[in-house]
């Protein structure tokens, strides 16, 4: 199969790879640097020097960073496993995460001939299967110490990672290994017709994740690299129901943002093949929190209900609330802004929270509430949710904007919603704290 049009500039970095493994021999600790570079996030940085940002995110090459890496590597040396797969494997580094699980033979001859019985990895890009095959080599020839050279620079040793190769995951037969280890694209895809989980476009690895149990044999593992949407988003409450009807979740982890280049939140997962039908486990998606009141016992949540760039100018003339006329916190008055609006209006007093919205940073709340008052029915963008109390008025406003401002707020929905949106279900399932009261 010919290159994948964009990603072949990637071959001056496997270029290189052969150079490093070539000059083994002469080099001894000028070798081994070199060697625990190329193992340890070097490929990355030459993926994002050699191939254009456009192109990466338009297919999804982002490669696991070293610390994501380390996390998937304690989870393969906790279960019991032989064989592995990557289905999207880029350079390698989830393979690389399974080599440092697997035995070692004799030679490096005889590992890398074990090891390539046992390995699988695909990617659509040759270049960065060419890398992976690669890189492999240098894993095992840091675990046999053999990195100063003392291996047979004759032997072929890539004759023996022919399971590694390029390869389109989503039209493979299936294979049966022990465990999936996955850091699936995160772009979006159409849902097949067959899809009971969505319609559509949906997130790409969600599908893959999905697809790639068809290759773990029962009883087996699968260890994912996520985008922290499917955990906590609502739109994937079915997927993670379909999740929880085809395994067993053992472990579900927040991981961060994935690495300093690509501001996507991610988390792990990572669950057990098994036949279809209810979970012996129940492992939460998020933390559950106390029992007692929640904001959507006292308060109504919606979003608001203007969509300003789709939304005909028709209706009545009304105030108009957008996040950008907010003050940080505090208190306003009825918006100055006007538009024609035909809709659902809000009358004051409510509190206006802005869904724009990440993980903590700094002191900043992710959820900072501000009371509207005023005596005229105001329009709402949709960039705002909208609390309206039950009953209390400005008294109950004025509790929910401390709440919202407490850290343990904050806390709890970093764990509950890394989107960067926040939720109605989200803002609704805060505990009610009574000294907000």
């Amino acid at each position: 199969m010919d290159s994948v049009p964009g990603s072949a500039a990637y071959l001056e970095h496997t270029a290189h790879i052969d150079g490093v493994l070539d000059s083994l021999q002469s080099q001894g600790e000028t070798a081994r640097s070199q060697v625990e570079r190329l193992l340890d996030g070097h490929s990355a940085t030459e993926l994002r020097r050699l191939v254009p940002l456009s192109y990466r995110r338009q297919v999804g090459a982002f490669f696991t960073p070293s610390n994501l890496k380390a996390k998937v590597s304690n989870v393969l040396r906790a279960i019991p496993a032989e064989s592995y797969l990557d289905p999207t494997c880029g350079a390698g580094d989830l393979l690389l995460a399974a080599t440092e699980a697997m035995p070692l033979g004799a030679t490096v001859s005889e590992t890398l001939a074990d090891w390539g019985e046992k390995l699988h990895g695909w990617d659509l890009h040759e270049e960065f299967i060419q890398t992976a095959r690669r890189r492999i080599i240098l894993s095992a020839l840091k675990r046999h110490s053999d990195i100063s050279g003392q291996f047979d620079a004759s032997v072929n040793l890539l004759k023996h990672l022919n399971n590694i190769k390029q390869a389109d995951a989503r039209t493979r037969e299936p294979v049966s290994v022990d465990a999936v280890v996955l850091n699936p694209p995160f772009t979006r895809a159409p849902a097949a017709r067959s899809c009971n989980w969505a319609q559509g476009k949906t997130s790409n690895a969600a599908i893959f994740f999905l697809d790639s149990l068809r290759h773990v044999k029962l009883g087996g593992h699968i260890i994912a690299i996520l985008p922290d949407s499917l955990r906590s988003g609502s739109n994937f409450s079915k997927w993670r129901t379909t999740v929880e009807c085809h395994t067993d979740v053992i472990h579900i982890e927040r991981l961060g943002v994935f690495d300093e280049h690509t501001d996507i939140d991610v988390f792990l997962l990572v669950a057990k093949a098994r036949e279809n039908g209810p979970s012996r486990y129940f492992v939460p998606w998020w933390s559950k929190p106390p029992e007692g009141r929640t904001i959507g016992d006292l308060f109504e949540v919606r979003v608001g209900t203007v969509v300003d760039n789709r939304d005909p100018h028709e209706g009545e003339k009304r105030p108009f609330l957008v996040a950008r006329d907010l003050p940080a916190s505090g208190r306003a008055e009825i918006p100055s802004r006007q538009r024609f609006f035909g809709g659902r209006l809000f009358e004051p007093p409510f509190v206006a929270i802005r869904r724009t919205s990440r993980p903590t940073e700094g002191s900043a709340s992710r959820a900072a509430g501000v009371l509207v008052t005023g005596d005229e029915a105001v329009a709402v963008d949709n960039h705002l949710l909208v609390a309206k109390p039950f009953k209390g008025g400005v008294r109950a406003c004025n509790a929910l904007v401390k709440l919202l401002a407490d850290p343990s707020t904050n806390e709890l929905l970093d764990d509950r919603i890394s989107c960067r949106h926040l939720t109605v279900s989200a803002v609704k399932q805060i505990p009610w704290s009574e000294r907000a009261s």
